[in-house]
């Protein structure tokens, strides 16, 4: 998945400045798959909200801090 201001920034080269898929893949460093997929979207990606299990947040391992941030 891409970021949100890729997703924008692929809207913009093709939308704004008329450049076709085949050139966005190669100035962004993406596949062209992924700019006809995101073409065809009209929303932009969002990220994915954490799993909540009985009542309490799941956390990855990466991401320990966190239950001290929301306290």
């Amino acid at each position: 998945m891409i970021e949100m201001a890729q997703f924008h920034k692929i809207k913009f080269l093709s939308e704004v400045e008329g450049l076709s898929q085949r050139r966005i893949a190669t100035k962004l460093g993406i596949s062209r798959n992924s700019v006809s997929k995101y073409l065809k979207e009209h929303t932009a990606p969002t990220t994915i909200l954490r799993k909540t299990v009985n009542g309490t947040k799941e956390y990855s391992p990466e991401t320990s801090v966190i239950p001290n941030i929301d306290q």
